[in-house]
C-alpha cells in the first residue's frame, strides 16, 4: 500500500470513530431521563405483587407467550426492587453492549486487523444503525422490548463470536467456559422472541452445513448445541400461552401468504435504506478501510461467499415472518430494529468477504476507481449530506435532549411519583404528560385499560385517572 492510500485509510478510519461518537451521545445522554414505561413495565411486577415472582412467569408462559427469557427479564425489571433509577442504568449497557458486540466481531473475524480499524467499521454501523433506526424507545429505553429484542441481538453476535473462538482455542479450560458461556446464549436467545429464535436456528443449521460439507466432521460442541436447541425449542414451543394467542388472531398461520409478505417488506426495506441512507457512500468507504494483509490472512473469511449470502437473505426474511404468521400484522418497530441490525452487520461483513476473496486470488482493484465510486455515491442515489441531515432520528435525539424536552419529561415523571405517593386517596387525578419526547415515550397511563389497572396496582391505589389537557 503506497503512502497516500496509508494516509487516506487511516483519515477514513477516524472519521468512521467520529460518526460512532456523533450517534452514540445522544443515545447516553437520553438515558439519563428514561423512566419505566405504563405500557406494559408496571404489568408484570404488578402481576408479581399480586401472586408471587414464580406465579407471575409462570401466569405468562402458560397464558400468553413461551418466551421463557424475556419472561424473566420481564417479570425481575428494577420495579421489583421499587428502583426507578435502574431504567436510567440499563439503557447505557444496552448502547454499549450493541456497540462493542460489533466491535469484537469484526475484530475477530478481522484476524490482525488493529483496534482502530474495527472501531471504524463499528462507527460506520452504529452511525448508519442509529440514524434510520425505526424506534430508538423500543431499542433501548422501553423495558418491555429491550428485554425481548436488544439483549437477544447482543447475545446471538456474541454467540457468533464465541462459537468461532471455540474452534480455534486449544487450551482445554478455556474451551469448557467459551462452551458453557455458547450454551447460555443459545438458552437466552431461543427463549426472547420468535424473531431471535429463527436466526439462532438458521446460524446453527447453516454451521453444521458448512462443517458437514468443507470438513466432513461432527463434534461434541456441534451436537451439545443442537441437543440444547432442540430442549430449548420444545419448552418454548409447548408453552400453552403460544395456542391461545394463536387462536386471538384470525388472519395468522398461512405459511405461504406469511413468507410472499415477508419477502415483499424485505424488499421495500433493502431499497429504503440503499436510497435513504449513505450506505453505499459508507460500503465503499469500508473497502478503503480493510487492510489487504489482515484478509489474506484471517481464516475467518474462508467461508464460501453463497452459504453466507444464502444465510444472510434467510437471516433477514426469518425476521419478518413471524410478525405475518404469528399475529397476522405488519412487523412492529422494534421488529424492524432487529432487521436493520442484522442487516448492516451482514452487508459489512458480506463486503469484507468479496475483498478477501479478491485478495487472495490476486483480483486487484485500482484505489483511485473506489474512490471515484465513493464520489459517484455522494451524488447517487442520494446526496448524503441531505440524508443526515434530514434523519428524522438523529435529528430526534439531539432535539429531545439539547431542546430539554427529555429533562421536562424527567421532571414531569418525578412529580408524578410524588403525587401519588403524597396522596392517601385509593383514587386519584394526575394531569398528563406535557413534555413527550419520542425517543424516550411510548405511550400514557390512559392510553389503555390495562395501564390503569396496572399502573394503579403498583402504587397500591384502586385507579388513576389522567385529566384531559393538550400536549405538546
Amino acid at each position: 500500500m503506497n503512502k497516500n492510500a496509508g494516509n487516506l485509510q487511516t483519515w477514513t478510519q477516524w472519521g468512521a470513530i467520529l460518526l460512532l461518537l456523533i450517534a452514540v451521545t445522544p443515545l447516553l445522554a437520553l438515558s439519563a431521563f428514561n423512566h419505566p414505561s405504563p405500557v406494559d413495565d408496571y404489568c408484570y411486577i404488578d402481576t408479581v405483587f399480586k401472586y408471587s415472582w414464580p406465579e407471575a412467569m409462570y401466569f405468562y408462559y402458560t397464558g400468553w407467550t413461551g418466551r421463557y427469557f424475556s419472561i424473566l427479564l420481564n417479570h425481575t425489571n428494577p420495579l421489583l426492587f421499587h428502583w426507578f433509577g435502574g431504567f436510567k442504568v440499563i439503557p447505557p449497557f444496552l448502547i454499549l453492549g450493541i456497540t462493542s458486540a460489533v466491535f469484537l466481531f469484526f475484530r475477530k473475524t478481522l484476524q490482525q486487523t488493529s483496534a482502530r480499524a474495527a472501531l471504524s467499521i463499528t462507527g460506520i454501523i452504529t452511525f448508519l444503525y442509529v440514524m434510520a433506526l425505526p424506534s430508538p424507545a423500543e431499542a433501548f429505553y422501553w423495558m418491555a422490548a429491550f428485554s425481548t429484542y436488544t439483549f437477544a441481538n447482543i447475545f446471538t453476535v456474541l454467540w457468533i463470536i464465541s462459537t468461532t473462538a471455540w474452534y480455534h482455542t486449544t487450551d482445554q479450560p478455556s474451551r469448557k467456559r467459551i462452551e458453557i458461556l455458547s450454551c447460555f446464549f443459545v438458552f437466552a436467545i431461543i427463549g426472547s422472541s420468535e424473531t431471535n429464535l429463527l436466526i439462532i436456528c438458521l446460524l446453527i443449521g447453516s454451521w453444521w452445513v458448512y462443517r458437514l460439507l468443507y470438513f466432513r466432521k461432527i463434534d461434541y460442541f456441534m451436537v451439545t448445541t443442537v441437543v440444547l436447541a432442540t430442549i430449548c425449542l420444545l419448552f418454548f414451543f409447548l408453552a400453552p400461552g403460544n395456542s391461545a394467542r394463536l387462536d386471538g388472531n384470525p388472519l395468522s398461520g398461512d405459511i405461504i401468504t406469511s413468507a410472499i409478505a415477508s419477502f415483499r417488506k424485505l424488499g421495500q426495506l433493502l431499497w429504503a435504506w440503499s436510497n435513504q441512507t449513505p450506505l453505499l457512500f459508507f460500503s465503499v468507504i469500508w473497502w478503503l478501510i480493510l487492510d489487504n494483509r489482515t484478509l489474506r490472512t484471517s481464516h475467518y473469511l474462508s467461508a464460501p461467499v453463497w452459504l453466507v449470502m444464502l444465510l444472510y437473505i434467510g437471516i433477514l426474511t426469518a425476521q419478518l415472518f413471524p410478525s405475518y404468521y404469528g399475529i397476522g400484522i405488519e412487523p412492529t418497530p422494534r421488529v424492524i430494529n432487529c432487521v436493520y441490525l442484522f442487516f448492516l452487520l451482514g452487508w459489512f461483513f458480506i463486503i469484507a468477504l468479496i475483498k478477501s476473496f479478491a485478495v487472495k486470488h490476486n483480483i486487484q482493484v485500482p484505489d483511485r476507481l473506489v474512490i471515484a465510486l465513493a464520489v459517484l455515491t455522494l451524488l447517487f442515489p442520494v446526496r448524503n449530506y441531505k440524508v443526515i441531515a434530514a434523519s428524522n432520528t438523529l435529528s430526534m435525539l439531539y432535539t429531545d435532549w439539547l431542546s430539554g424536552k427529555a429533562a421536562a419529561f424527567d421532571h414531569e415523571m418525578s412529580e408524578r411519583y410524588a403525587m401519588i405517593r403524597a396522596s392517601n386517596d385509593q383514587e386519584i387525578t394526575l394531569p398528563p404528560i406535557q413534555n413527550r419526547p419520542w425517543s424516550l415515550y411510548i405511550g400514557d397511563i390512559a392510553d389503555s385499560h390495562w395501564w390503569v389497572k396496572c399502573t394503579a396496582g403498583y402504587f397500591g391505589k384502586e385507579t388513576i385517572h389522567i385529566t384531559d389537557s393538550p400536549t405538546k
